[in-house]
């Protein structure tokens, strides 16, 4: 088993992608915490997947902290975290309120952010064993063309793609490998049922990530297990 001995953090596990990754990850050996918005949410996929549940609301740096706090208690060694939590804002431009953004950036940007810094410790102490996955978008890529609409989905994508190039840099002292991947256009709730990537399929490249070697690519972007540009 590829991920025997690691202790795994996956947010929005509750459906989904996030959902995927955690019944990937534990199948591959790995002790899963299952986060979820909610107790119950988090309790039920953790049952599925034989993990344990972590809970809070990644919108509020308050819920952030929560579940900081509940992970770090499960595991004062954490060897992977994985940033799946996300929102969509489609609309055009007109169709766009002050507190849609701010929730889109809450979660999709800034809670990744926050949460990373409020485990450092434990991602640490894992030493150069960590690896951490953010879950991207071709909407948050410069090489991608637009069509003017979805502003915040599209403008916590670009954040979060910074994000992984600084938290490499950060963490590359430690050992701590940093990634982006993009699941590709996928059949859940956000991308519809005509979507052709399968949550299933799209979680491999999180696998891949998670099992990168000592010293291996760091800032990147990926998918399908291949680096494509920003």
């Amino acid at each position: 088993m590829r991920l025997a001995d690691r202790t795994a953090l996956v947010t929005g596990t509750s459906r989904g992608l996030g959902r995927e990754i955690a019944r990937l990850f534990a199948a591959e050996g790995a002790r899963v915490l299952c986060h979820a918005r909610t107790r119950e949410a988090a309790m039920a996929v953790a049952e599925t997947v034989a993990g344990e549940p972590v809970w809070g609301d990644l919108s509020a740096q308050e819920g952030v902290l929560e579940t900081a706090s509940r992970a770090a208690a499960a595991a004062p060694e954490l060897h992977l975290l994985v940033h799946n939590a996300g929102i969509s804002s489609p609309g055009a431009i007109d169709q766009h309120s002050r507190e849609q953004f701010d929730r889109v950036m809450s979660v999709n940007a800034a809670a990744p952010f926050f949460l990373t810094q409020a485990v450092l410790e434990p991602l640490r102490a894992a030493g150069s064993a960590g690896r951490i996955v953010l879950v991207s978008s071709d909407s948050g890529r410069f090489s991608v063309v637009k069509d003017g609409v979805a502003f915040p989905y599209r403008m916590s994508k670009a954040a979060l793609n910074m994000l992984t190039l600084n938290l490499a840099a950060a963490l590359a002292a430690d050992g701590i490998l940093v990634n982006a991947m993009h699941p590709g256009w996928m059949r859940t709730d956000m991308g519809g049922p005509r979507a052709p990537v399968s949550p299933a399929d799209a979680a491999e490249t999180a696998l891949y990530l998670a099992c990168l070697p000592d010293g291996g690519p760091s800032g990147r972007l990926w998918q399908e297990k291949r680096q494509i540009d920003w």
